[in-house]
């Protein structure tokens, strides 16, 4: 008898408990659709208090509690439509925990019954709410994003494309593949801005290939790939990127401020840096030569094929390209500087020459005279303009300095000299 009364009070007890949290889900529910002074902060207390309980598997919980930060969000949503002031922190929090709530409660209630058939509920009013709330997750981003508050940006652009692929959700009512697009790139760019680098390397490629901003697509991936040293994606990537905007125009601007038309060469640029730096100069030459083909009147392609030639010792050959660049853009400063380095290198080589044949100390200065301050004499008009142009370039007025000491220019030499802080 004992063990009767004693399963018969466990039954009864535990009647009660499920009664109790029924009623906290129906308490939830009342409170947060008054039409008026719904009581937000008591409903979520109340669904909170169930979810911790026995509904935790109870369907109807998670789809009121969902159902909750809905209703909170369109609330605050609409006074800020109206002009009034509204929580868009918490506006925005409700909506994104709303939108996990009801992935659960979606979870629960696709589950088959005890007939093995599977007759959900709510799934149907829980697909209208995320359509009719979808602008939230786009506006959430913008202001998260505004905030510098990335990762949030990106999980509220995410959602909006996530909602897209719900099997639950009617393709018909889904906006233009275009919005998808732009925010694709959008929580790319979030991602990106989070410092998370594998979030970041997903969500580029889940951006290539949609028709939106591709060219910053496709670099920004290149980025990545030289973090990671992942050589083997650079690679196809830089030639995928050649491809399909080597040919594309895009506009840049020169230092004194005037603005130029050229061939997009990212990534051409970037495939013989690499080339270059593997010791694989015939490939560099080639795929730069291919480059110039396309672009003949660009003279950044000029001022590179110059370096390379002078990485390989053809002096002649870089003074010609280094020239080019010039005729093409005679403001070019990193032209300017390479072109003054030629003389100012042969000046230096020839000084160290005849400093090892020549003991005799008024022999050596004749010789000096006649053999080396002409380079330096040709090096400093580009340098001079290099300087004017770009006056921060240490470069410049360490070149300067030694040739106005070589020439005996004392007084530029102290001018010089006053720019470095000596």
């Amino acid at each position: 008898m004992r063990k009767t009364l004693l399963t018969a009070s466990l039954l009864l007890l535990s009647a009660t408990l499920s009664f109790g949290q029924k009623a906290l889900v129906d308490q939830a529910w009342t409170l947060a659709k008054r039409t008026e002074k719904p009581d937000f902060k008591q409903a979520r207390t109340s669904i909170q208090e169930a979810l911790a309980g026995e509904s935790a598997e109870d369907v109807k919980a998670w789809y009121v509690a969902g159902n909750i930060e809905q209703r909170y969000f369109e609330k605050e949503n609409g006074q800020a439509q109206y002009g009034l002031k509204a929580n868009e922190a918490e506006m925005y929090q409700a909506l994104s925990n709303g939108y996990k709530y009801y992935r659960q409660a979606v979870a629960l209630d696709t589950l088959p019954n005890e007939k093995g058939k599977v007759k959900p509920k709510y799934v149907k009013n829980i697909a209208k709410d995320l359509l009719a709330n979808s602008d939230g997750y786009i506006n959430g981003g913008v202001y998260y994003f505004n905030n510098q508050d990335y990762k949030k940006a990106y999980d509220m652009w995410n959602t909006f494309i996530e909602i897209r692929d719900l099997p639950f959700v009617d393709a018909k009512n889904l906006p233009a593949d275009s919005i998808y697009a732009m925010l694709e790139y959008n929580a790319a760019l979030a991602a990106l801005n989070s410092g998370d680098r594998e979030l970041t390397l997903q969500a580029l490629l889940r951006a290539k290939g949609n028709g939106y901003e591709q060219n910053n697509v496709y670099k920004f991936l290149v980025g990545q790939y030289e973090i990671a040293c992942d050589t083997t994606n650079l690679v196809a990537l830089l030639n995928e990127g050649n491809t399909l905007f080597g040919t594309m125009d895009v506009t840049g601007t020169n230092p004194d401020g005037t603005t130029f038309t050229q061939k997009e060469n990212y990534y051409s640029l970037r495939l013989i840096n690499l080339y270059i730096a593997a010791n694989e100069y015939d490939r560099a030459i080639t795929t730069l030569n291919e480059v110039i083909g396309n672009d003949p009147e660009n003279p950044e392609l000029w001022n590179v094929k110059g370096q390379l030639l002078e990485a390989q010792n053809d002096i002649a050959g870089a003074i010609d390209c280094f020239n080019k660049a010039l005729e093409l853009n005679p403001k070019f400063a990193l032209a300017l500087g390479n072109m003054g380095r030629m003389y100012f290198n042969q000046a230096v080589e020839k000084n160290n020459e005849l400093s090892e044949k020549i003991t005799n100390t008024a022999d050596f200065n004749a010789a000096k005279e006649a053999e080396v301050l002409p380079l330096y004499r040709q090096a400093l008009p580009f340098y001079e303009k290099a300087h004017e142009l770009d006056a921060n370039e240490r470069e410049y007025m360490v070149a300067l300095r030694s040739i106005y000491y070589n020439l005996n220019d004392a007084t530029n030499l102290k001018l010089i000299e006053m720019e470095m802080g000596f």
